[in-house]
């Protein structure tokens, strides 16, 4: 997708990654209780979600693929070494996770979406040489239209400086914040800036308080930036399995156990196209992007999905009540990154959805 839509960049640089990845515990992780039955039970084809399982093992670079609908497992299997326990970074499905926290955060008046994103950063006013900085708002940076320079051009340039938001600020935009859009992985740790700010908090503290413990996950790690602000919208380390209770949190409208954890408005507002709706990539069409959510189609339904570098996958279909969660290997350049993430969308569309008998 990449290079496919409305100048967006699909995923975030496989930079940054622990060699490491893989951390397999022994005893069960602690997390959401997780229900499993047989496929048919949820209405769905034991044959199809096998035919899936098989072709995921083939593939090669997936480690892991869960199948939910109605709110239980209907099938999971893991690859490589892997297994229920594994963590390993999500990539950029961290930024939906990101979404739901600035979600949480608007919605105890601590944030606003017009704000303006320099105010938060007002040691770093004399370093901005391109005035139209001063105008990007919260809500440019979580659409992807705040005109900060794209992943492919600008990601190994902010991560490898000493003081990366110092680094994102004195850059010119690409483009005036508004007209256009673009994938850029900078604008979301601007967000997480943001955040720790208005909380007073650090951003891995606010999520386990008013997320990470409210929806029973269980985090692992989370990189941070040489000024200790963590990576906004990359490398949060989990489970598949905890990763996956991102899509049930957001199939319920933001309600999780009976409790709303993220505020019903802003999961439908995050669920709205917020730019034009344009292009074809793989399986996907109608692509387009709300708040840090995918948008479109797959195999003629309607779908919202959090994506990832190389193939990390919260995929959501409120139609039928299924969620697929899927990881894979991270550590590929942006070409194979591209590769696999179709490979594993493809599974998704020819298996995964028609297994839905009713």
């Amino acid at each position: 997708m990449k290079r496919f839509f409305l100048f967006f960049v699909l995923s975030t640089s496989y930079l940054f990654l622990s060699c490491s990845d893989i951390n397999n515990t022994e005893e069960p992780t602690i997390g959401y209780a997780w229900q499993s039955t047989v496929p048919e039970a949820l209405g769905m084809s034991s044959v199809m979600l096998s035919n899936a399982v098989n072709s995921a093992s083939a593939k090669g670079f997936i480690n892991s693929i869960i199948v939910i609908r109605n709110g239980k497992i209907a099938a999971e299997k893991h690859f490589n070494g892997r297994n229920a326990n594994s963590y390993q970074s999500i990539k950029s499905v961290s930024k939906s996770f990101l979404s739901a926290l600035i979600g949480i955060a608007v919605s105890k008046g601590i944030m606003s979406l017009d704000q303006k994103m320099i105010d938060s950063f007002p040691e770093y006013r004399a370093f901005v040489t391109d005035t139209n900085i001063n105008s990007i708002t919260l809500r440019h940076l979580l659409t992807m239209r705040s005109g900060i320079k794209g992943d492919e051009e600008f990601y190994s340039v902010f991560t490898n400086s000493g003081n990366w938001i110092k680094t994102i600020l004195q850059s010119p935009l690409n483009f005036t914040p508004g007209t256009r859009s673009l994938y850029s992985t900078a604008s979301t740790h601007l967000v997480s800036g943001m955040l720790t700010r208005a909380a007073g908090m650090s951003t891995m503290d606010y999520a386990k308080i008013n997320l990470f413990d409210p929806m029973g996950i269980v985090i692992n790690d989370w990189a941070k930036d040489p000024q200790g602000i963590y990576f906004g919208g990359n490398n949060i380390y989990m489970t598949t399995r905890n990763m996956a209770v991102l899509g049930l949190l957001y199939l319920n409208k933001g309600k999780l156990n009976g409790k709303q954890i993220v505020p019903e408005e802003w999961v439908n507002n995050s669920l709205v196209y917020s730019g034009g709706v344009g292009g074809t990539w793989g399986s996907f069409s109608e692509v387009g992007y709300g708040y840090l959510w995918w948008l479109g189609k797959v195999s003629g339904k309607n779908i919202f999905t959090a994506i990832g570098h190389g193939g990390q996958f919260v995929f959501c279909v409120p139609d039928l009540n299924l969620i697929a969660a899927v990881n894979s290997d991270p550590f590929v350049d942006w070409n194979e990154a591209d590769e696999q993430e179709r490979g594993a969308l493809q599974i998704i569309a020819d298996y995964v959805i028609p297994a839905v008998m009713n």
